[in-house]
This record gives structure tokens, C-alpha cells and sequence, in this order.
């Protein structure tokens, strides 16, 4: 059976992120698996504490957590990862190293839980950002699909700027109807039920204004692995500012 990877630790973040994992694992259908990256002999402690609570497998490990959660990702039976954002609600909300970290370092989906998330029982509305030209959409393609097979209300924003967006004629709403049409029929075959949502402006707000608007259970982005901290700028801030969990779509050049 496959599985999805919940990283947890000994902070108040470890309900959420199993609650995300226990959300996700239907869709999926997979199992979850916690793991505690620990001293051998820590015993007890939250993490312990909540898998127990929540009937979750527990597995602890020494070693590197960076390293030994990006080592048991890519075992065959894994499916996805899901992590906390950072350990505390409170403060400037910064997301964590290691989530920045495995981030772009992993294949696999990760989905990223900021510590005051209140993930539902189960995911039933996805919001999907496509940030300017969407070369990278094939990326969000997989997600995309999976979540129209399961049923889920998908809905697309899609932000242009003043250098992307289309030139209309004086018949605005019937081009820019036309426009979205062409827009799902190019990206996002096999959902025929989602929506759209055309934005103008800086991505990270439009995107963020729009999922405080449609009212997400989870939101998905593509992540630009490499070492230009600039190539993954807005899937970062995204991931710092949000209140619903992340999920980002490794892309390995979003280039091409």
C-alpha cells in the first residue's frame, strides 16, 4: 500500500500536520505513516502523544531530520509528505528552514502545514495557483487530474501583470470568457467541472486574496528546485503567509 510521509516533531504543530496527512490519505489512498526525528532515547512527548490520539503508526529515527526525511521520501511507497510550516503560531510567521529545505530538495508532492491550520475531516475544494505565463502548468497537471478522479471543487487562479496580461477588445467580458475557456481547456484537461479565477497584480496577494475569498482546504503551487532563491520567490512567501496547508509541485526547470 502506499504511504504518506507525516513529519512531526514535540511542538503543537504535530496535530495539524497529521490531520492534513489523515485528510489527504483518501484521495491518495494511501496510508500515513508519522516520523519523529529524534535522539533514540527521547521517548514520550507530543509527537508520541498525538499519533497515539489520532491511530497513526509512529516511527522514530536519529539522525539528520533534513536527511532522513528526504531519504525516506524517495522510497517507492511514498506518495507524499507532509510537514509543518514552523513549530509556533505566533510571530512574524516565517516558514521553517526545513521546510524551505525539503522543499527543494524532494520530488515528491509536500504539502507544507502552517501550526494554526484547521484541516477538515476530509479535502473537499483545492485552489490552484498559476502564477503569470503558466509554462510550468504541466507541473500542476497530475494534481489537477487527481483531484477532478476524486471528485474535489477545483478552482484555478491564475494571475497575469501588466506584461502578461491578454489585450481585450471593447467587448471585455466575451474575451475575457474566452480567454478562460481556452485556459482550462489547455491546462487543466481531464477537470471539466473547475473554475478559474483571472487576477491581475503581484501574484503572492492575488493568490492569498483569492483564497481568502473561495475558502480553501488546501492550496497547491509549483516549487522551481535549484539554487536561485529568486526562481521559488513567490511559492516561499506563499507558503510563509498562508493559513491553509501548501501543497508544491516540484518543477525542476520552469524554463522549458
Amino acid at each position: 500500500m502506499t504511504t504518506i510521509l507525516a513529519a512531526i516533531d514535540d511542538s503543537a504543530a504535530a496535530h495539524p500536520v497529521l490531520a492534513t496527512a489523515l485528510a489527504l490519505a483518501p484521495i491518495l489512498d494511501a496510508r500515513v505513516l508519522a516520523v519523529h526525528v529524534a535522539d533514540a532515547d527521547i521517548q514520550g512527548g507530543t509527537a508520541s502523544e498525538t499519533a497515539q490520539s489520532m491511530n497513526v503508526t509512529l516511527r522514530r529515527v536519529g539522525g539528520d531530520p533534513f536527511e532522513q526525511i528526504r531519504q525516506m521520501a524517495n522510497e517507492d511507497e511514498v506518495v507524499a509528505v507532509v510537514l509543518g510550516a514552523r513549530a509556533r503560531p505566533a510571530g512574524r510567521r516565517p516558514a521553517g528552514h526545513l521546510a524551505l529545505a525539503l522543499a527543494g530538495a524532494i520530488t515528491r508532492p509536500l504539502v507544507i502545514v502552517p501550526p494554526d491550520a484547521q484541516p477538515p475531516r476530509r479535502i473537499a475544494r483545492v485552489l490552484i495557483a498559476m502564477k503569470g505565463t503558466p509554462r510550468s502548468a504541466r507541473e500542476l497537471v497530475q494534481i489537477i487530474q487527481l483531484g477532478a478522479a476524486a471528485e474535489l471543487d477545483l478552482v484555478v487562479v491564475h494571475v497575469d501583470d501588466e506584461d502578461t496580461i491578454p489585450a481585450f477588445s471593447d467587448q471585455a467580458q466575451y474575451d475575457t470568457q474566452d480567454y478562460a475557456n481556452e485556459f482550462l481547456t489547455r491546462y487543466c484537461k481531464g477537470a471539466p467541472e473547475a473554475r478559474l479565477v483571472l487576477r491581475v497584480g503581484l501574484a503572492v496577494d492575488e493568490i492569498l486574496a483569492t483564497a481568502d475569498e473561495v475558502d480553501p482546504d488546501m492550496l497547491a503551487i509549483g516549487w522551481a528546485h535549484g539554487l536561485d532563491p529568486e526562481r521559488a520567490r513567490v511559492a516561499r512567501e506563499i507558503v510563509a503567509r498562508s493559513h491553509v496547508p501548501v501543497l508544491v509541485a516540484a518543477i525542476k526547470d520552469p524554463a522549458t
